[in-house]
């Protein structure tokens, strides 16, 4: 039998859903899509050096060459609309609104991400990581965060999410989580009150265990005569 004339390769495939800076997200990467599929689910088909983009029913809507980076935007300027702050997706002056609510050096920090890459949209996802930080800890951490940020002339997400978790210890805040330690299950188990562990209910449930075992010999002896 001939071997194929093409050699195999290796393709990857996912389902995603545009989001509000018009990208999907892949491997780490980002892959811009038309405007006409915002907010849509599509399929993503990816081999070591292209990403193809298609729709739900399978058409191909665009093709890219793969990230060489992590973080890496791949971005086509014909997908975006010419007012994309206007749509209802993610802005500038969405961000700097979110900031305003913070405080002034946050705002700093925020125009100094919309100003850092080639094409405004590609730095959306750094602002939301940014902002998103005043519900994890509060306002006040976030401020003196960027303030340092500021100071030290680093306003990069990067440097607010290494440096934000020492902040808020000097500040004494506590990060907020989702759920508290009683409502979270131990990993491969359920969470059980500390009585559960006591000698004494051990000892109880030991016996009815033993008068439970007794019972049920006893039955089956008596099925069998």
């Amino acid at each position: 039998m001939p071997l194929p004339s093409v050699h195999y390769r290796y393709t990857e495939r996912k389902k995603a859903r545009v989001s509000s800076d018009f990208h999907v997200r892949f491997d780490n990467a980002y892959y811009s899509v038309d405007k006409a599929f915002l907010h849509k689910d599509v399929l993503i088909q990816a081999t070591t050096d292209t990403v193809k983009i298609y729709s739900i029913r399978g058409e191909l809507i665009c093709e890219h060459p793969r990230a060489t980076y992590k973080g890496q935007h791949v971005t086509d300027p014909k997908h975006l609309p010419r007012d994309y702050y206007n749509t209802g997706a993610w802005s500038a002056s969405y961000f700097i609104g979110k900031a305003m609510e913070v405080g002034p050096q946050t705002v700093e920090v925020i125009k100094a991400v919309l100003k850092s890459k080639p094409i405004e949209v590609q730095t959306y996802r750094l602002c939301l990581g940014i902002v998103n930080y005043a519900k994890r800890y509060d306002k006040r951490v976030l401020e003196e965060c960027c303030s340092r940020a500021m100071e030290l002339g680093r306003p990069y997400y990067s440097y607010i999410k290494n440096t934000i978790a020492a902040v808020a210890e000097e500040l004494g805040v506590a990060a907020k989580t989702k759920k508290t330690a009683a409502e979270t299950s131990v990993r491969g188990g359920i969470s059980r009150p500390a009585s559960a562990s006591e000698i004494s209910t051990l000892l109880s449930k030991s016996e009815e265990l033993s008068q439970q075992m007794s019972s049920d010999e006893d039955t089956r002896k008596g099925g069998d005569r």
